[in-house]
């Protein structure tokens, strides 16, 4: 299970021993040069959250906030096996996968001592 179903079990406690991904809330100053279209709405009247035009008239706010907080990226681009952060953040804290100590390719869970040698530095 990857990207936004990933997300979306883990974050709603239907995945058991799965760690929700999500540490940053996407506020309006986020991400400042992604999404020139976004439009700010107060949320508990606490701070401003940006939306975006998503499916027609339909606004919504699907972002993962990388933790250097300069980038943005949709949820299915979370524990998807693929660093899309410049800090690697969207692959840190996932469960579904794990990293060779050396040369830090991520590989599926599947993949652990299956009888193959996946990572040189085993």
């Amino acid at each position: 299970m990857y990207g936004e179903l990933y997300v979306y079990t883990s974050c709603t406690n239907r995945c058991i021993n799965a760690a929700c991904p999500l540490r940053n809330i996407p506020r309006y100053e986020v991400c400042p040069y992604q999404f020139k279209n976004r439009i700010g709405t107060i949320v508990n009247n606490t701070y401003l959250m940006f939306l975006t035009e998503s499916f027609g008239t339909i606004y919504t706010n699907r972002y993962f906030v990388c933790n250097d907080t300069l980038k943005c990226i949709d949820y299915s681009q979370v524990c998807d096996l693929v660093f899309d952060c410049i800090d690697k953040s969207d692959e840190a804290d996932c469960t579904n996968h794990f990293k060779c100590p050396s040369s830090g390719t991520l590989l599926p869970k599947t993949k652990k001592c299956d009888g193959h040698i996946d990572c040189s530095d085993l």
